[in-house]
């Protein structure tokens, strides 16, 4: 696997918009895998697969319009 493919913690947190709390979290409820720990213990460094983290990111979602073809959110301004 090449570097440009592997993510560390602080990056996963910040591609998924999550805090570290968040990303142990879901590791321990297994919606999250580790590609690789390096070291022991709560010092160990944490290692992602790209592929995997992007797979997790949340999809945008489209602009929902009104009867008038607007979007919602800027006519109700």
């Amino acid at each position: 696997m090449s570097p440009d493919e592997i993510l560390d913690r602080t990056e996963t947190c910040r591609t998924l918009g999550i805090s570290r709390q968040t990303l142990l979290s879901w590791i321990r409820k297994g919606k999250l895998k580790v590609w690789k720990r390096v070291g022991t213990g709560s010092n160990s460094a944490l290692l992602f697969d790209r592929n995997d983290i992007e797979a997790l990111k949340p999809k945008p979602q489209p602009a929902v319009q009104n009867v008038n073809g607007q979007d919602a959110v800027s006519s109700a301004v």
